[in-house]
């Protein structure tokens, strides 16, 4: 485009400029008021297409799951029990024996506060402390709001049953099938006092709490059972405990099932048991053997040790966990054979029950908070 002068000298008056395009042939006025209306035109018909599309593209949401395979059964295992973590985005399922990882993206917590992490049957449960929105993650579909009484902020802890959850929201109550509360099998005081002092699962589908009095009780089975030692790590078949007499401390194997109680020879765990704690370390589902965290430095440096529940000895485990790491960071595999870390810079270590040694397998898993396991259906 050029503007020109018609005839004459540039700066004699009087003289009007023509607008054109590509030929120098000047055109009547008509035609330039219809070509400027044309642009004009043009011009406000890209604004609104553009102003109508919502702007300038934005990029293209995550995906709300993403699927790793392996090609290959993952540690060799054929059981179907997965390992189920959460990460800052979102949830993750290592399925072993299918050689995969499932990644489903979760929204961001409004909170800031403690998470639980419950899996149950064909799906996995969200429930911040706070009271702010918590998540239902289905297997294979995408993350969906928590309904009923899960739908309010509170610990969530595993119930009697793989498809029931204990609720403690200053109210303990027992919880079904899409959040519908359900008649809770417990003693009128276990439900009292969980709504004074924290509880936390006793390994097997009940709760441990603290009396009035300080005193520790496993209530399961609707029973109210007085336990006489502080816990250091719970399980489904025997718990490890700090015993305690007019001069000194030992350790203790407690049963489960029966609470009959036997001192551990040897050293004592060096850690804090609960409730000196919040949460105690976990025992191998056979009942052999516990892994707890040992407190370390002001520098945020803790140990992890593995204790033999029938000779008191202790191997210690070189991986990297943060003080405060306990039952929510630590998971054993149903076989016993394998010991799930979330390590202080959230991966994942795997540790060989036999040698006390790390195994090394690149998952690919980073930011992880916590982990758990959920057992083959049935």
């Amino acid at each position: 485009m050029a503007l020109h002068q018609r005839g004459g000298d540039a700066g004699q008056p009087g003289r009007g400029e023509i607008v054109t395009f590509g030929s120098r042939l000047p055109w009547p006025r008509q035609y330039r008021l219809g070509t400027l209306l044309l642009v004009c035109l043009v011009v406000a018909a890209v604004v609104l297409v553009v102003a109508r599309s919502g702007g300038p593209r934005r990029p293209p949401a995550a995906p709300p799951m993403t699927v790793t395979s392996f090609g290959h059964p993952i540690l060799g295992v054929r059981a179907g029990w997965q390992l189920i973590g959460l990460e800052a985005t979102g949830v993750i399922a290592v399925q072993f024996a299918r050689g995969r990882i499932v990644r489903t993206a979760i929204p961001p917590f409004a909170g800031d506060g403690i998470v639980s992490l419950v899996a149950a049957p064909g799906e996995v449960l969200v429930r911040p402390l706070d009271n702010v929105q918590g998540y239902a993650v289905p297997d294979g579909e995408p993350a969906r709001p928590l309904t009923g009484v899960l739908s309010h902020g509170g610990t969530l802890l595993p119930g009697p049953t793989p498809a029931q959850q204990w609720m403690d929201s200053g109210n303990l109550v027992l919880v079904g099938p899409d959040g519908k509360p359900e008649h809770a099998q417990l003693p009128e005081s276990a439900l009292l006092w969980a709504t004074q002092v924290p509880v936390i699962s006793d390994g097997h589908g009940g709760l441990v709490l603290t009396g009035p009095s300080g005193s520790v009780y496993d209530a399961n089975d609707g029973k109210l059972r007085t336990i006489n030692v502080l816990p250091i790590a719970v399980g489904p078949r025997n718990w490890l405990g700090l015993g305690c007499g007019k001069d000194s401390c030992h350790d203790v194997v407690v049963n489960a099932a029966t609470g009959v109680a036997r001192t551990l020879p040897g050293l004592g765990a060096n850690m804090y048991p609960w409730p000196w704690q919040p949460l105690p370390g976990v025992v191998s589902p056979d009942g052999a053997v516990a892994a707890v965290v040992v407190p370390g430095d002001t520098t945020g440096q803790a140990w992890l040790d593995l204790v033999s529940l029938s000779s008191g000895a202790v191997l210690h485990v070189r991986v990297p966990v943060a003080v405060g790491s306990a039952s929510e960071s630590l998971a054993w595999s149903p076989d016993s054979r394998w010991l799930f870390v979330v390590t202080s810079d959230g991966g994942l270590a795997i540790v060989d029950r036999s040698t006390a040694q790390p195994r090394t397998l690149s998952l690919g898993l980073s930011g992880l908070t916590q982990i758990v396991i959920r057992p083959v259906a049935g």
